[in-house]
């Protein structure tokens, strides 16, 4: 491949027409004065290694976990008893 010139106003100006020349001739060189200054090419994308897709938490789960525990029939019977005044 044969990399391409512009000027850093041509860049300024017209980014379109140096995006074009990227694609087509794969770098462009930017000159600063009529001196080669920069080297403009595509970003290859990485690859990413798979992760394992976080899941959503289960609020469900953690509801029931945080709910008071049943009283038993017998602690029930004693409290209303005990709410009563029949002690």
């Amino acid at each position: 491949m044969n990399a391409a010139t512009v000027s850093v106003r041509q860049l300024r100006t017209d980014f379109r027409a140096v995006k074009r020349k990227i694609e087509e001739h794969g770098q462009v060189i930017i000159t600063d004065n009529g001196v080669p200054s920069y080297e403009l090419k595509p970003v290859t994308p990485q690859r990413r290694a798979k992760t394992k897709k976080a899941s959503a938490p289960d609020y469900y789960a953690r509801l029931l976990r945080r709910q008071p525990k049943p009283m038993s029939e017998k602690a029930t019977r004693e409290f209303w008893d005990y709410e009563r005044g029949n002690h």
